[in-house]
């Protein structure tokens, strides 16, 4: 089997910016690396920034046009289509997977949200448990000044109270799920890089 790592954390933490250091990292020590993201580029993640992620009139999060279990069952679709199409048999190929985000993000977004989280974790029961999670902690206020420097918001970006709560989640999910560790996003973005080397190195290399 591969290796598969997940890369977490509220809007503006740097998921994007790690997961494309880490797998540069990982390819010049001879893996073979497959570097995802969730939602997909699927037919099913096309269909979610377009009508979840994307503001604007097509936007659906603050207009409420679907229920939130509605709005979970379409990220769990999405998720179904990406561990069975790619992350699972990426693993079964020895692959090293990264990907940035993963079902930790539905669980604090959609909690948030008011979801049961019982619930949430039992619509993704099918997802692969990677073997490991980095939370990329990030107080919210800088998620903001991140944010508000890109031309495109989310509206999940636009709700500072949501990005709270989930924070909030993110830490309460690291107590339950023993594969999540947590680096400081504030850090520069080497030092975040080199913490996150050294969790694998320390958590996965040395025990293959």
């Amino acid at each position: 089997m591969g290796i598969f790592i997940v890369l977490e954390g509220i809007d503006g933490a740097g998921k994007s910016t790690q997961a494309k250091m880490l797998a540069e990292w990982f390819e010049k020590r001879g893996y073979e690396v497959v570097l995802t993201k969730e939602p997909t580029d699927t037919a099913f993640g096309k269909l979610i920034r377009r009508l979840v992620l994307t503001g604007g009139r097509e936007g659906i999060i603050d207009g409420a046009r679907i229920s939130h279990e509605a709005e979970a069952l379409l990220f769990a679709a999405d998720r179904a289509e990406h561990v069975d199409k790619l992350i699972r048999p990426s693993l079964e190929a020895g692959k090293v997977v990264i990907s940035d985000r993963y079902f930790y993000s539905s669980l604090a977004y959609q909690w948030a949200r008011g979801l049961d989280l019982e619930w949430l974790i039992d619509l993704n029961r099918f997802a692969i448990r990677p073997d490991l999670a980095v939370l990329l902690d990030l107080p919210v206020k800088e998620s903001m000044r991140r944010i508000n420097r890109r031309s495109l918001k989310s509206e999940f970006d636009k709700i500072v109270e949501l990005q709270r709560r989930v924070r909030e989640n993110y830490l309460k999910l690291v107590e339950m799920f023993p594969e999540m560790r947590i680096v400081n996003a504030q850090n520069s973005i080497e030092d975040i890089h080199n913490d996150i080397v050294g969790l694998i190195e320390e958590e996965i290399l040395k025990k293959t």
